[in-house]
């Protein structure tokens, strides 16, 4: 069975399918055969029988003339052969017998006999050749119909069959490249967008296989992209999830997260170790599968770098390495947040530099640094690695010891101090003694708060300082000489506070003359503060802690200035009432407070002879000359001074007679007693003498009895003051009085 055959690709470039055109030859040779009356024979291109007619000879002779048509595919190879083969002796006989005229007209029947032969054979197979080469066209993209007009019949069935698969097959490519330039454009965005990422960017398949990496990958992994196609992810990348490099990642389980994941590390082509954020996210196809993973990572080994520095320059001191106040107090709430228990079991220690102002002074600041870092060093020397230092501020260290019983805390404390006493400082060949004071107390329990607890040990540092220093204080829950102290240090607080929100305030007490003609007035100004409930509170709450805090000098200078600022505005309501107001011991001692004194009198316009300023005399025993020339400098501009609680400090009448005062005002210890002591009324009395010979009046304090005017009136006083005369009373009284 002679047929033609050719296998057609149906689809895209990966072809969905094949179509087999199969075209039978048989009839139309056995009507050929016929027609030329001449047997034929085709073979294929590899020499294959392909048919026989029944009449070839079975041995081809001399007398046989061959005529033979060859049939070539679009790719030049013989396809086929058809052989003719034409009996020539029936033609040798008769030419052999019949004249010579015959033998030209018998050739040229011949030559026209092979001529149609060969035509026919032509006709018969050039609609096959025309449907083979145009199949053969379909390989090379060309896509060509076969005109159905003059076929045979059996062969328009097919070739219109087949003219309707190319036009399909035009419109498909035609489709299919539009796509095609629609990847190519989108490849083409997307290589630009990854090489432009200055991230390494990985795509793997679903087989955890690498399919594309982009320049910053390249540059990580010290490969180009040709040679990491195909290549594992899990053997490219291998990540740790410590710096020690102990742990390895599970690159599986990464590309399952969702989120992205810090502090990973990785060894790059450099063989450096550097710290990378990992981001997966799957690429889905069509069908709602994962195909594989879009893989970025981010070296963040110069900003978490950056960060760590940061984060330690904000909670470390930069001269001692050690914790700074903030970060020293979010340990010890944390410790407490984590570590309660009902009974303290951690020990918090405040140490501080005894006469390090002499140091940085004497030696400037960097002398005063390297001190702080000597101390530093031996503090170092003597705790626990888990033990938290702190520098909290200029000279003051801050130490916890988390689980540490109180007794072996002390031990270490005195080990400390002892070995600071004995490592002297020097500083351009000069040796400097230095120490240090330490408070310490425990905490531990769920309702410890850092504030409170900073106060207690600062507390009990100030006590070890004022117990003459080198030494610790340890303070214990109950503590009654620290828990005094902490409430001096406490109105530190109210006092800054009463300066800023205005809460002192001017009180009097009148003090009259012993003399019953003399009817005027004078007062003590007295300075109060009020709570902020309204509740007026005595100096001898607040003074006592404004002295020892060095806050007594600006009292003195607020009273000074507020009290002639009241007299300036009620001149006229005052008379010529003298207004005595206190100095204390540092006021007097303080050249600045001399200027600020000099200065607002010399522009106050009140008359200055109403003014009189009290002072000690223990405060003017420290620096008598310094005291003298300050007291002749003010009343030079015409206030009056007073020498005040006469007879409770160590001075002398001889002392008495250096102080150029106007007045002597007899400490009320004294005089209250005068009638039931008679020692006590002898030293008024003598008192008074000395003083009105020295040319000054005297004052007696405390008179709150009207039994004692006749005594002190005997004693030659000039002047009382006390409760019996009147109680202190707000200033404005005076007006409405």
């Amino acid at each position: 069975n002679l047929y033609s055959e050719v296998l057609v690709p149906i689809g895209a470039l990966d072809p969905k399918g094949y179509l087999h055109v199969i075209v039978y030859a048989a009839e139309g040779l056995k009507k050929l055969e016929q027609n030329i009356e001449m047997p034929l024979l085709i073979t294929a291109g590899d020499g294959s029988e392909l048919f026989r007619s029944a009449d070839w000879p079975k041995k081809i002779q001399k007398n046989h003339l061959l005529l033979e048509y060859r049939l070539y595919g679009d790719d030049a190879f013989l396809g086929a052969s058809i052989t003719g083969a034409f009996d020539q002796q029936p033609f040798i006989n008769r030419l052999d017998t019949t004249e010579h005229n015959f033998l030209v007209l018998t050739t040229i029947a011949t030559l026209a006999g092979l001529i149609s032969v060969a035509f026919l054979l032509y006709r018969a197979f050039a609609p096959m050749n025309r449907l083979r080469n145009s199949v053969g066209a379909l390989l090379t993209g060309k896509y060509a119909t076969i005109s159905e007009e003059k076929l045979p019949s059996e062969l328009r069935d097919v070739v219109r069959a087949y003219n309707e698969m190319i036009e399909g097959l035009e419109l498909e490519t035609i489709s299919r490249r539009q796509v095609e330039e629609r990847l190519r454009s989108e490849k083409d965005f997307i290589a630009t967008t990854l090489n432009s990422i200055t991230n390494p960017v990985i795509v793997i398949d679903s087989k955890d296989k690498i399919k594309l990496v982009n320049p910053s990958g390249e540059k990580l992994f010290g490969e180009k992209e040709k040679l990491l196609v195909n290549t594992s992810i899990h053997e490219l990348l291998i990540m740790y999830s410590n710096r020690e490099t102990t742990r390895i990642v599970d690159i599986g389980q990464l590309l399952k997260q969702t989120q992205t994941l810090d502090s990973l590390y990785f060894y790059d082509a450099n063989k450096e170790l550097i710290e990378l954020e990992f981001s997966a996210s799957p690429m889905i196809d069509m069908e709602a599968e994962d195909v594989g993973f879009v893989v970025i990572l981010k070296d963040v080994s110069e900003y978490r770098q950056l960060r760590r520095k940061l984060s330690y320059e904000g909670s470390h001191d930069n001269l001692t390495g050690f914790l700074n106040r903030v970060a020293f107090e979010h340990k010890f709430d944390r410790l407490v947040a984590e570590d309660h228990s009902l009974t303290a079991q951690h020990v918090l220690a405040f140490l501080d530099i005894d006469e390090f102002k002499v140091v940085n002074e004497t030696c400037g600041n960097a002398g005063g640094d390297l001190l702080l870092n000597q101390i530093s060093e031996v503090i170092k020397l003597h705790v626990r690695k888990s033990d938290v230092l702190a520098r909290l501020s200029g000279d003051e260290f801050g130490i916890i010891m988390p689980f540490l019983d109180m007794d072996r805390a002390l031990q270490v404390m005195q080990k400390i101090i002892i070995d600071i006493q004995h490592s002297s400082f020097e500083w351009e060949d000069k040796e400097y003694y230095v120490t240090v004071s330490i408070g310490v107390t425990s905490f531990g329990q769920e309702k410890d708060n850092y504030p409170d607890y900073y106060s207690k040990v600062t507390t009990a540092c100030f006590l070890a300082k004022t117990n003459g220093g080198n030494q610790y204080q340890f303070i214990g829950e109950n503590d009654e000489t620290v828990t005094a102290q902490q409430e001096s240090m406490d109105w530190v607080a109210s006092i800054m506070k009463g300066f800023n929100e205005d809460r002192f305030c001017l009180y009097v007490q009148p003090i009259r003359s012993m003399d019953p003609k003399d009817k005027k007035i004078d007062y003590e100004v007295l300075v109060r503060y009020r709570s902020p409930d309204g509740t007026i509170i005595s100096p001898e709450e607040f003074l006592p802690s404004a002295e020892r805090y060095n806050l007594i000098e600006r009292i003195d200078s607020w009273v000074v200035s507020h009290t002639l600022d009241w007299l300036q505005e009620n001149q006229q309501n005052t008379g010529k009432s003298m207004f005595s107001i206190n100095l204390s011991g540092r006021s007097l001692g303080s050249q600045k407070f001399h200027k600020f004194l000099q200065k607002i009198l010399e522009q106050t316009e009140i008359d200055k002879t109403t003014l009189c300023f009290e002072i000690t005399e223990t405060a003017v025993s420290g620096n008598v000359q310094e005291a003298v020339d300050f007291i002749n400098s003010i009343r030079q501009l015409g206030a009056k001074f007073s020498i005040d609680d006469f007879g409770t400090g160590q001075s002398s009448f001889i002392d008495l007679k250096q102080f150029p005062v106007d007045y002597l005002k007899i400490d009320g210890g004294i005089v209250r007693e005068i009638n039931e002591d008679d020692t006590n009324f002898v030293f008024v009395r003598s008192m008074a003498e000395v003083g009105h010979s020295l040319g000054m009046k005297v004052i007696a304090e405390y008179v709150e009895s009207d039994t004692l005017f006749e005594k002190l009136r005997e004693a030659n006083i000039d002047y009382i003051q006390g409760y019996s005369i009147g109680e202190p009373v707000n200033i404005e009284a005076i007006v409405s009085h």
